[in-house]
């Protein structure tokens, strides 16, 4: 999927390239939501990540020729992103650590079972550091190599394979802590919905 999604972005963005206006539209619909979630966990306020969100195409309007296909552009994008999104939370006094809360965006089948998860998953991965919690999200909810990762944050892929090695440990040991255990992350069938997702995609960790 993340393969797929990434060269329909070169295609559009050659498109756009060679002339194409409509093409940046396609753009923005294949990466906007991902890059608010992402930017949202950094920043910890939604209308700052929607704004943000905005910087980052704005930024690959006005300097097109910056990006040069040597990573994928939503890597490229995310890069921008979290740039964007250290610079503004440099200049706030009392920014927000960075979140990693679910998003209750869709529809659950169980709201009650699902809103448990929400909890425990959210509470075990606000307590980790910064970094921790930037990598497991890259990785898991962006689905990002780790080569992908190490370009967006600035690593190299070893430390990045440390980086989350650490940080899956720390994530497993908070969930181990919990007075009560989280429920089950439980396939739901076709109508999974985005949020049962997440679920699945952090469950691989343990």
């Amino acid at each position: 999927m993340a393969h797929t999604e990434s060269g329909e972005g070169e295609r559009l963005y050659r498109q756009y390239l060679a002339g194409d206006q409509t093409a940046f539209d396609g753009i923005i619909r294949l990466y906007k939501a991902g890059l608010i979630r992402f930017l949202y966990h950094l920043s910890g306020d939604w209308h700052t990540a929607e704004d943000l969100s905005e910087d980052c195409f704005v930024e690959l309007l006005v300097h097109p020729r910056r990006y040069r296909f040597h990573s994928s552009l939503k890597t490229y994008l995310y890069a921008i992103a979290r740039h964007k999104a250290m610079s503004h939370l440099r200049r706030r006094k009392n920014a927000p650590l960075l979140s990693l809360h679910v998003l209750p965006d869709e529809e659950s089948p169980d709201p009650a079972e699902s809103h448990e998860q929400r909890v425990c998953l959210s509470s075990a991965l606000g307590s980790l550091p910064r970094e921790y919690r930037e990598v497991l999200y890259l990785r898991y909810f962006a689905e990002l190599s780790g080569q992908e990762i190490a370009r967006v944050m600035h690593k190299s892929p070893k430390q990045v394979y440390n980086l989350s090695a650490r940080a899956k440990n720390a994530l497993k040991a908070r969930l181990q802590d919990e007075d009560r255990p989280c429920p089950p992350f439980e396939n739901h069938g076709k109508k999974e919905d985005a949020l049962d997702e997440n679920h699945r995609r952090i469950s691989r960790l343990y």
